[in-house]
């Protein structure tokens, strides 16, 4: 059976989460927050905090734990992490399918939409969610910047300045023009939800800064940085054929670190392949290769039906 998340669950969970795998480098990485810490933070699914947290209870014995988060203001949320691993147990391919066909359930009664999830792309797991109706909509490669041990100084260019709110329209033409229509479909396109910033929930303490390239009055680029106790993670935005441009950004963005000795993360997908010499001249180096997966949700739909009332007659007046 499947049930919330309690304060009875946590030494098993805690076990468990050895054996465990996440599903979402970003919040992992950046927060380093344990998976039962951060089940600890919702104790009712969805409610305040966008957490849900379940486990496998098989006679009163817990066989498995996932997680989800819903991503702030959006219908849509990532699995953050799943145990057992497939390979750990016999029935660990169980707990994952019954675990992982629930939350698509519960998803759809959130009035969800999209359920994604990041793998290994050499991780046999991966054949687990697609025959739950996950699909690879692109491959992307983590970079990182172990520990950066000087501050990196801030290019010399007229056209750069922190971002502002009336930004977002920009930002959201420059995702249009560089990434891929199935790519966009994938991530919201048709609900106006397209990625213009990293997802973070109000209660996840991470500071964030973000920059803006103009050239000619237009916004040719753009750079967010956030950082959590664990580290730092770019997102760029912009032509990443375009070396010089993205070659400013990145440096803004290193320059927004201030020289703190944690390592910075910055992710380049199969269709950006212009950026990786970028981020390897200045000393990134590869870390993961992994899948992006999503998963489309069923949702209910209340549709008003025509109520027939017997003798009842419409007369039309000229």
């Amino acid at each position: 059976m499947i049930r919330p998340f309690g304060l009875r669950h946590s030494l098993a969970v805690r076990k468990l989460q050895r054996t465990g795998v996440w599903l979402d480098l970003f919040h992992y990485l950046l927060l380093r927050r344990s998976a039962l810490a951060t089940a600890m933070i919702a104790p009712v699914p969805w409610v305040g905090t966008g957490l849900a947290s379940y486990v496998w209870d098989v006679d009163g014995s817990v066989q498995g734990f996932i997680q989800m988060l819903r991503r702030p203001g959006r219908q849509e949320a990532d699995i953050l992490f799943l145990a057992p691993t497939a390979g750990i147990q016999p029935q660990s391919a169980t707990a994952w399918t019954k675990l992982v066909s629930y939350c698509i359930q519960d998803a759809g009664q959130h009035d969800l939409r999209r359920l994604y999830a990041s793998m290994a792309i050499d991780d046999t797991d991966i054949d687990l969610l697609t025959a739950l109706g996950f699909a690879t909509y692109s491959n992307e490669d983590v970079f990182m910047l172990n520990r950066p041990r000087r501050a990196v100084d801030a290019p010399h260019h007229p056209g750069l300045r922190p971002r502002r709110a009336e930004d977002v329209w920009w930002l959201r033409r420059l995702y249009g023009i560089y990434t891929p229509m199935p790519v966009q479909h994938s991530e919201g396109l048709n609900d106006g939800m397209s990625q213009t910033a990293l997802s973070l929930a109000w209660w996840e303490l991470a500071d964030q800064q973000g920059y803006v390239l103009v050239e000619g009055g237009d916004i040719v680029g753009g750079v967010q940085l956030v950082s959590g106790r664990g580290g730092h993670w770019l997102l760029l935005h912009g032509d990443p054929g375009n070396g010089p441009q993205m070659a400013t950004l990145v440096r803004q963005g290193l320059s927004a670190v201030g020289g703190k000795r944690r390592p910075v993360y910055c992710t380049v997908r199969d269709y950006q392949g212009g950026l990786r010499a970028t981020l390897q001249d200045v000393g990134f180096e590869p870390f993961s290769r992994r899948a992006r997966m999503v998963k489309h949700v069923a949702v209910r739909v209340r549709v008003a039906e025509p109520v027939t009332v017997p003798g009842m007659v419409a007369e039309r007046h000229g």
